[in-house]
């Protein structure tokens, strides 16, 4: 009985460690940040130039990986891919990491792209040509593949959530950082063990080495060599202080061997993953070594909920009043603008009031308001006691949502504060036309 009641334990703490509910907003990052690393990835090492060079190459030169050879069979690509296939595999995969970006249709694109990347990568690594940074981010994409990477910050997300609210008749208000899956976290800590065990294997090597890595000669030969070949002056100037390679190589075995503690101690991640971006940028500075894949994936070790749940706790005390946004509860478009407003609002900087609900305790507060107006337009009360409407209401939303700053330039443009009020007032007297509504009382038809 105590055999099996400390077999339960392990089992326990086994689960717990893989699958505790864990914030699904940390492995949503982990999805844009690699997905999109590897999508422009794909244009700036031009791999469709390559693809067209190798294919040019005699068969005598072409020796299939075996898991090249195991997809080739799955996907149809025979003996050696002709050139219109490795065109269609290159557009093919660069179309799905759009949508896989975004999250559209999260469940194929995501593995799509990854499976896309692996037959890319698989088919150029099959002429004898290897760079090991590729490995570990199209790992990534496949562990991707099978998670819950699309069930936030996704376009697949945000249209249930639209559909949802639209069928309920009613904004429901929702919190992307609260939200958890006992899914998300093998995925994250599968990437760091990932990351411990090659920085591991690189750090034994170099001990295996009979301390020959550790003298500085060594790293002197590789900074001198890389920085003429590859034209890098710091690469050449390091190479000549024998003091700096003795401590740099004494830098990159401690750094590694060690890594694995942020598995044991998370919060070492502050100190490890700085240092990991400063160490693999000098190697690109001083030997042209790109592990750029490796810095992108230190987003793994970010717990992104936690540190924007405190950043909202340091910008917004608990007696702070926040813009508060009244919108028309019977309108279906203004619950559907209510919805996109709110995946935006990571940090919970506004409020969101249903107009007939909040009426009457606005009426005297605000003599100058207008049941009507606020109907027929969106209005925004700022904590000063001031108001916004229609344009200019959603131009000072969008200065509390930080995804969508991008769009404020637009909003700032000469004369946009002249065109977009127009522009405004003319789809809010048509909504309507935009939007038929089913709802009893609605306000749309109403208009």
């Amino acid at each position: 009985m105590k055999v099996q009641s400390n077999l339960r334990h392990l089992w326990q703490q086994w689960k717990n460690y893989w699958f505790y509910p864990a914030p699904l907003f940390n492995l949503a990052i982990l999805r844009i940040v690699a997905i999109g690393f590897q999508v422009i990835y794909l244009f700036q090492k031009n791999f469709l130039s390559q693809l067209l060079e190798h294919a040019a190459l005699p068969t005598a030169l072409y020796a299939p990986l075996p898991i090249l050879q195991l997809l080739s069979q799955w996907v149809g690509w025979g003996d050696r891919p002709t050139l219109l296939v490795l065109m269609s595999t290159f557009w093919l995969t660069v179309f799905t990491g759009v949508f896989a970006l975004l999250g559209a249709g999260t469940r194929i694109t995501v593995l799509l792209f990854a499976v896309g990347n692996l037959l890319i990568q698989a088919y150029l690594y099959s002429f004898g040509d290897f760079h090991h940074p590729d490995a570990l981010l199209i790992i990534s994409l496949l562990i991707l593949a099978f998670s819950p990477c699309g069930q936030t910050l996704s376009v697949d997300d945000l249209r249930n959530r639209l559909k949802h609210n639209i069928q309920r008749r009613e904004f429901v208000s929702f919190n992307l950082l609260a939200e958890k899956s006992k899914f998300a976290k093998w995925p994250l800590l599968l990437i760091q063990w990932l990351f411990s065990l090659i920085y591991l294997s690189a750090g034994l090597s170099k001990l295996e080495s009979g301390g020959s890595w550790m003298n500085g000669y060594t790293l002197q030969y590789y900074l001198v060599r890389d920085g003429l070949r590859w034209g890098s002056d710091l690469g050449v100037w390091l190479g000549q202080h024998h003091g700096l390679a003795i401590a740099s190589s004494w830098f990159a075995v401690l750094f590694e061997i060690t890594f694995c503690f942020v598995l044991l101690v998370p919060r070492l991640a502050l100190i490890y993953v700085p240092l990991g971006i400063a160490l693999h940028a000098g190697i690109y500075l001083a030997q042209r070594a790109p592990f750029f894949q490796f810095i992108a994936l230190y987003v793994v070790f970010v717990p992104w909920a936690a540190v924007l749940r405190r950043l909202v706790q340091r910008q917004q005390p608990a007696q702070r009043q926040k813009p508060e946004i009244l919108y028309d509860g019977l309108c279906p478009l203004c619950i559907r603008s209510m919805t996109v407003v709110r995946y935006f609002d990571w940090l919970n900087q506004l409020t969101y009031s249903d107009l007939e609900l909040r009426w009457n305790s606005l009426k005297e507060k605000y003599p100058q308001l207008s049941f009507e107006d606020c109907r027929r337009e969106m209005h925004v009360l700022l904590p000063n006691g001031s108001t916004k409407r229609g344009f200019f209401a959603f131009r000072e939303i969008l200065r509390y949502l930080p995804p969508l700053w991008p769009l404020l330039g637009l909003f700032y443009l000469p004369l946009a504060g002249l065109v977009g009020p127009k522009t405004y007032g003319w789809v809010a007297s048509r909504r309507s036309q935009f939007q038929h509504c089913t709802y009893d009382n609605c306000s749309v038809d109403a208009d």
